[in-house]
């Protein structure tokens, strides 16, 4: 027996979570369907026929229930460390036969099915709340009392006639999606998909007759004679009995008395049915603000892409839902349990938020290195046990002194007394950039020449990234001659490995291969010059702004640029080199970009010898003589033919 507001409540309860609680389909509340294609389908039936709704309605609900539920006590310094306490105890457990991973899995699917989800609290006899019980919203009625609050009424299938006694609002815990019609009851996300569910059962039943009637919509019977009703009926009945259905497909027919058949269908193509289904699915995805590769639609997924738009799906997608969630269970749950503002709730989302070991192992080196994050405080990321106390401090990195300090004593003074100036640090050498590395990384690419470069732009933005981020932290008295070795040190691998991956590529389209030697020793050149240019360039900015957090950006920015400019150029020059070494006739411009500059897209496949220019003077994407704007940015590429030699 369990009290509910001083009064009796039977002790199946628990039942109330179902949508036929006892055994008469009668407790249904009539509310929640719509019209497919011929019939009428509750929401609950729309879940369990219709492929995509329940895919995207199952992955958000896994996606809540796998997160850790959090209590945290209010106020600096407590936001790491989980509240202990009753709420907390009654989350991991909401009910004798219900763990709280099932809870939220019931209650993420209920709210996207039904758009809405309750919780009904059970009190003791003193009015503590011990446990939650999911109660459907179909057979839940929602009215305004005389006093202005809300009372819910467990419906028996016959309106105002409750299983329960009247539960009154701060018995239930309501979480809604935004109705536009009321603030009392939510609206499913199914209602703006009505089109697209109507038309996807349509494909998919006329698809099952299709085969079921032999795969073709009709076949018609011509005779030039005069037939009786019943000669058609019986002529109908032997010709479907004989040739209908899958199982009678390539049968042989025999016609008698003239009789002539006359196929009449559509074929596939002309019902545009995987279309259709396509744009089904990824109309389902947009409803549920789900990035389609989370649910393993990767028709327009790249290597680099795909990655990015997982983690999306907690970041952009599960962020406000958990956000609406925690906020509904702070207003309507917390404050029987604590006094306003004591403590909230969150959904621990640092698991799935957090990068591949790599990102995450440079991320929080540099975080103690500036004295952000304590040793001890970065091991538990990598399932480390707690070290000694000498992990739970706060260190800095040497290279950084205080201003006007001495790292190892009082600051420096001149004779006449004034403080002498520090000496600027030198550069700091990170990880030695090698070919082999960058060439290990693209060996993971499955892909063509574009995966390969596409992999190449974001090898060189992460190292001049990394580059310019020491520049930045090291930044006093910028001499950008300090920085040309080390910079040159990067970009030398990473042009001969684009070269050797670019050319290798183009020699075996064209049957042969490619001997990067040809150009090692211009590599070598161009590195060290454009090490020179990019520090001075850098020089000018810096001397032109003050604000490091907007000269970071800057930086960050120019890294995407030069990395895209020098792939094309490194991988332009690499292209023509193995195709003169493989015998290749000619050369077309390819234009990758969907949106090119006006200039490239008038190049779009033209053709020219292997040895000319193109009409716009450029040997090709990349080319330097084209300038600047021409080469900055530019994703085209070349293809190579070997027709027309001898």
């Amino acid at each position: 027996m369990f009290l509910s507001d001083g009064a009796v409540v039977p002790n199946q309860v628990d039942t109330i979570g179902d949508r036929t609680p006892m055994f008469a389909d009668a407790s249904y509340y009539a509310s929640g369907s719509m019209q497919l294609s011929g019939l009428w389908a509750a929401y609950g039936a729309l879940y369990k026929s219709q492929m995509w709704v329940g895919t995207l309605v199952r992955k958000l609900a896994m996606a809540t229930a796998r997160m850790p539920f959090d209590v945290k006590r209010a106020g600096v310094g407590n936001e790491q460390t989980p509240e202990a306490g009753a709420l907390t105890d009654l989350m991991l457990r909401p009910n004798p036969r219900m763990s709280g991973f099932k809870l939220w899995q019931w209650t993420s699917s209920t709210r996207d099915i039904y758009g809405e989800a309750f919780w009904l609290k059970l009190r003791d006899d003193k009015g503590v709340v011990r446990e939650l019980h999911p109660m459907h919203p179909t057979n839940v009625v929602v009215r305004r009392m005389a006093d202005g609050t809300l009372g819910y009424i467990y419906s028996a299938g016959v309106r105002d006639v409750s299983m329960l006694p009247p539960i009154p609002e701060t018995d239930v815990v309501a979480f809604t999606t935004y109705n536009p019609d009321t603030l009392n009851r939510g609206l499913s996300n199914l209602e703006s998909l009505r089109m697209t569910l109507l038309n996807e059962d349509a494909s998919r039943r006329a698809t099952a007759s299709f085969w079921d009637k032999g795969a073709r919509p009709s076949v018609v019977l011509h005779t030039d004679k005069t037939l009786s009703q019943p000669a058609i009926d019986r002529l109908k009945a032997q010709f479907g009995a004989a040739h209908g259905g899958a199982d009678n497909m390539g049968g042989t027919a025999i016609f008698e008395e003239g009789i002539t058949p006359t196929v009449i269908q559509l074929n596939m193509e002309e019902m545009q049915y995987i279309e259709s289904r396509k744009l089904n699915r990824e109309e389902v995805c947009a409803a549920y603000d789900v990035p389609p590769p989370a649910v393993h639609i990767l028709d327009h997924a790249t290597f680099s892409n795909v990655t990015e738009q997982l983690r999306s799906l907690y970041r952009d997608t599960m962020a406000p839902r958990f956000v609406d969630f925690e906020s509904v269970i702070n207003h309507q749950l917390v404050p029987d349990f604590y006094s306003p503002g004591e403590v909230f709730t969150r959904f621990n989302m640092d698991e799935v938020l957090r990068g591949d070991f790599e990102v995450r192992a440079e991320s929080v080196n540099k975080l103690i290195q500036v004295g952000v994050l304590k040793p001890a405080e970065g091991r538990p990321m990598f399932n480390l046990a707690p070290a000694g106390p000498e992990a739970d401090k706060l260190y800095g990195n040497a290279a950084l002194v205080p201003l006007g300090s001495n790292a190892s004593g009082p600051p420096a003074v001149a004779t006449d007394g004034s403080p002498m100036p520090m000496p600027l640090p030198a550069p700091q050498a990170g990880k030695a950039v090698t070919v082999r590395a960058v060439m290990g990384k693209l060996a993971r690419v499955k892909g063509n020449k574009p995966a390969i470069r596409e992999k190449l732009v974001e090898l060189h933005q992460q190292e001049l990234g990394k580059f310019f981020d020491s520049q930045v932290a090291s930044l006093k008295a910028f001499d950008p001659t300090d920085w040309d070795e080390q910079l040159a040190d990067i970009l030398l691998p990473l042009s001969q490995a684009t070269a050797q991956a670019i050319g290798a590529d183009v020699a075996d389209s064209l049957g042969g291969e490619y001997d990067p030697d040809r150009i090692g020793d211009y590599l070598s050149t161009e590195a060290a010059e454009s090490a020179k240019s990019i520090n001075e360039t850098t020089a000018d900015q810096v001397e032109a702004t003050s604000d490091l957090s907007a000269l970071g950006a800057l930086l960050l920015a120019r890294a995407a640029q030069i990395a895209l400019s020098r792939v094309a150029f490194i991988g332009g020059l690499a292209s023509q080199v193995a195709a003169e070494q493989n015998e290749a006739a000619t050369k077309t411009w390819v234009v990758n970009s969907k949106n090119p500059r006006p200039s490239h897209a008038a190049m779009a496949g033209e053709t020219v010898k292997l040895g000319e220019t193109f009409s716009n003077g450029m040997n090709g994407p990349g080319d330097i003589t084209g300038g600047a704007d021409e080469v900055a940015g530019c994703t085209c590429d070349l293809e190579f033919s070997k027709e027309g030699k001898p």
